[in-house]
C-alpha cells in the first residue's frame, strides 16, 4: 500500500465512497482503513477528516450505533455445491442418501449445503403423537442419526440452515439449548473439523443464488419458491415444502425451485397414520455446478447415473 500520489480531485469514486460511507454512519476512524484498502492509499485519520470538510461531510451527521446487532446471515462464495434437504433422521431415506452421495462423488463436490430438517428432532414435537405413533425420546436421535452425520465425512466442508424441526429445540427449551448442541452432542468431530451451522433459515450464493427453508408454505409446488424468486430477486432454491419443481417468475429470469427433501414418508408416523388431501411427497436434492442446476428426482434416468458411477 502506497501513501504518495493520491488526488482527490483525481478520483472520484473516492470522494463517492467517503460520502456514502459518512451517510452510513462511519466515523472518520473506521473510514481510514475502508478506503485505504478499497484505493490502495494509505489514509490518515487527519487526510479522512480534511476530506470531509472540503467535501460537506461534516461531523453532524449522526454516526452509528455498533452496540446494535445487525442481522447478516451467510454469504458463500460462487462455487460447485451439492444442495441436500429434509432428511428428517432417523426417518431418512437411505437409498437416496446414498444416491446424493454417488451423484456428489461423479460431479467431484466438496462442499455441501443442507436447507434444514437434518434432523426431526422428534422428541421435542410440540403436537402430541397419534395412537400408534412411534414413541421417541433424544436417545433415540442419539442413538439412530449419528450414520447420517457419518455420511457428511465424505465432504470437506458442510453448511446446515436452520430449518423448522431445528427450531423444535429452540422453542421446547425457551433456547437454553439448541439444535447445534444436539448436533455436536452425536459427532463432535465432525461438528470441530466438517460441519458448520447458520442460524439463518436461509444463505447466499454468489449474487444469483439463494437457498431457504422458509417458513411460508404452499400446497402448491413451486408456488412460495416463485414468490421468494420475485422478492428477493434471485434463483430460489427452495427447501420444507418436500415438492420437486422447477418454474420460472413471471419476468421468465428467475427460477423457482423445489428441492424435494432425502426424508422417507413411509418412516412418518403423522404423515403414514393419516389420509388427507395434501400432495405426495416428493424425493430428490440438487447440484450447482458452474452457476448451473441440476435437479435430480424420481424422474432421473438413475440407470444413466449408474454407469457413470466409478468411471474415470
Amino acid at each position: 500500500m502506497h501513501s504518495h500520489g493520491f488526488s482527490w480531485d483525481d478520483c472520484p469514486q473516492a470522494i463517492e465512497t467517503l460520502k456514502n460511507l459518512t451517510l452510513e454512519g462511519y466515523t472518520s476512524m473506521e473510514i481510514v482503513p475502508i478506503l485505504s484498502n478499497v484505493f490502495n492509499h494509505l489514509f490518515t485519520l487527519k487526510s479522512i477528516e480534511g476530506a470531509r470538510m472540503r467535501f460537506g461531510c461534516t461531523r453532524f451527521l449522526v454516526a452509528r450505533d455498533t452496540s446494535i446487532k445487525l442481522y447478516e446471515c451467510l454469504k458463500l462464495p460462487l462455487g460447485d455445491y451439492l444442495i441436500t434437504c429434509d432428511y428428517h433422521s432417523p426417518y431418512h431415506s437411505e437409498l437416496w442418501i446414498n444416491r446424493a452421495l454417488m451423484i456428489a462423488e461423479i460431479f467431484g463436490l466438496r462442499k455441501h449445503i443442507i436447507a434444514g430438517d437434518l434432523f426431526d428432532m422428534d422428541f421435542a414435537k410440540h403436537w402430541p403423537k397419534k395412537e400408534g405413533e412411534e414413541s421417541t425420546e433424544l436417545d433415540m436421535t442419539i442413538e439412530k442419526c449419528g450414520s447420517v452425520l457419518n455420511m457428511l465425512r465424505y465432504f470437506d466442508e458442510t453448511i446446515l440452515i436452520r430449518g423448522n424441526h431445528e427450531d423444535r429445540i429452540t422453542r421446547m427449551t425457551e433456547a437454553r439449548i439448541q439444535a447445534r448442541h444436539i448436533i455436536e452432542l452425536i459427532s463432535k468431530e465432525i461438528w470441530d473439523k466438517q460441519f458448520k451451522y447458520s442460524y439463518y433459515d436461509k444463505l447466499y450464493i454468489g449474487d444469483d443464488w439463494l437457498v431457504v427453508h422458509p417458513k411460508s408454505y404452499s400446497q402448491l409446488s413451486g408456488s412460495t419458491a416463485i414468490r421468494l424468486a420475485e422478492k428477493f430477486h434471485r434463483h430460489i432454491l427452495n427447501a420444507h415444502g418436500h415438492f420437486i419443481a422447477l418454474r420460472y417468475d413471471r419476468s421468465g429470469k428467475y427460477m423457482g425451485i423445489d428441492l424435494g427433501g432425502l426424508f422417507s414418508a413411509e418412516k412418518t408416523g403423522y404423515t403414514s397414520l393419516t389420509t388427507t388431501t395434501h400432495p405426495n411427497w416428493n424425493l430428490g436434492f440438487a447440484v450447482l455446478k458452474n452457476n448451473h442446476i441440476h435437479l435430480f428426482n424420481d424422474s432421473t434416468d438413475w440407470e444413466y447415473w449408474g454407469k457413470q458411477w466409478g468411471k474415470k
